[in-house]
């Protein structure tokens, strides 16, 4: 992982109530905002990566291989509900093991700070898929490829990095058909593009929790401009992914003069999926 990818996933213990209770403190860094406030995305992979790190410290193996059992889960499923926007500065991630079993074991991690929940997530823990799929279906992804071509909306450089400023821990790259509005044109509301940690580094399951909210809010195709908070976003992480670029595809299905959905597909290399994602957001209210 790049630096800035491993400095915000530095976890430091604050205490330990109890057997099945500890609170980390993370170190939110200004590259991973959207505007002012923490991107929700990067902050889910903090959440993730406390609940995996959790997971082990917290075990109370009950037979000899429970250790075993323990260490070959990662988060698969992390649902948050954001209740306020949090700064890049400190915050505690308070995590309890609610249910531990050997096939699945369930969390709640309560992002904190300034002494006010931000972000109440529960993350389930399991082992993630191997192996071939039962079946797959054709994906708005299909016929993209594994690489990012020359004419590619990079980050690095161009206006988008005036909002999103995660550029120094990843290579992101939007796929200029599917962002129409860079034009001054609108389209439907479908963003796909590439991501990968800095410099070519290999992607890992925490960073696809990250790469499940990369994308500008597909609204802005409809010349929906500002700021579009996140109610609520659950991302699945279904395997390890292979070595390269990550891509994703963003869609929407229903543009609410209120709210609407935005949905994240994430494969590997391979064009094997590896991750998913839905959130709830408001519009924006400027316009």
């Amino acid at each position: 992982m790049t630096e800035k990818l491993t400095e915000i996933l530095v976890l430091t213990e604050v205490s330990r109530p109890g057997a099945d209770r500890i609170t980390y403190r993370a170190v939110i860094d200004p590259v991973f905002t959207i505007g002012p406030k923490v991107h929700g995305g990067s902050l889910q992979m903090v959440v993730a990566h406390a609940a995996r790190r959790a997971l082990v410290e917290l075990a109370s193996p009950v037979a000899p291989d429970a250790d075993d059992h323990e260490a070959a889960k990662i988060p698969v499923a992390i649902s948050s509900d954001y209740l306020a926007a949090p700064d890049a500065a400190e915050i505690d991630l308070e995590v309890t093991v609610r249910k531990r079993g050997r096939t699945v074991t369930v969390m709640t991690v309560d992002a904190v700070q300034n002494g006010r929940t931000m972000v109440a997530s529960s993350v389930t823990c399991a082992r993630p898929d191997t192996g071939a799929p039962h079946h797959t279906s054709p994906t708005v992804l299909d016929g993209t490829p594994a690489d990012p071509p020359a004419d590619g909306i990079g980050l690095d450089n161009s206006p988008i990095s005036e909002v999103n400023h995660l550029g120094p821990a990843l290579d992101l790259v939007l796929d200029a058909e599917t962002f129409p509005i860079a034009r001054g044109e609108k389209g439907d509301p479908v963003v796909r593009g590439w991501a990968r940690p800095k410099g070519g580094a290999h992607p890992d399951t925490g960073f696809a929790v990250l790469v499940c909210d990369i994308s500008p809010p597909v609204v802005m195709n409809l010349a929906l401009f500002g700021w579009a908070p996140t109610v609520q976003l659950t991302t699945y992480v279904r395997r390890h992914p292979a070595p390269g670029w990550l891509r994703f595809a963003a869609t929407s299905t229903e543009v609410g003069p209120g709210m609407f959905e935005e949905d994240h597909l994430v494969v590997d290399s391979t064009g094997t999926v590896v991750a998913q994602s839905r959130q709830l957001a408001l519009i924006p209210q400027r316009s």
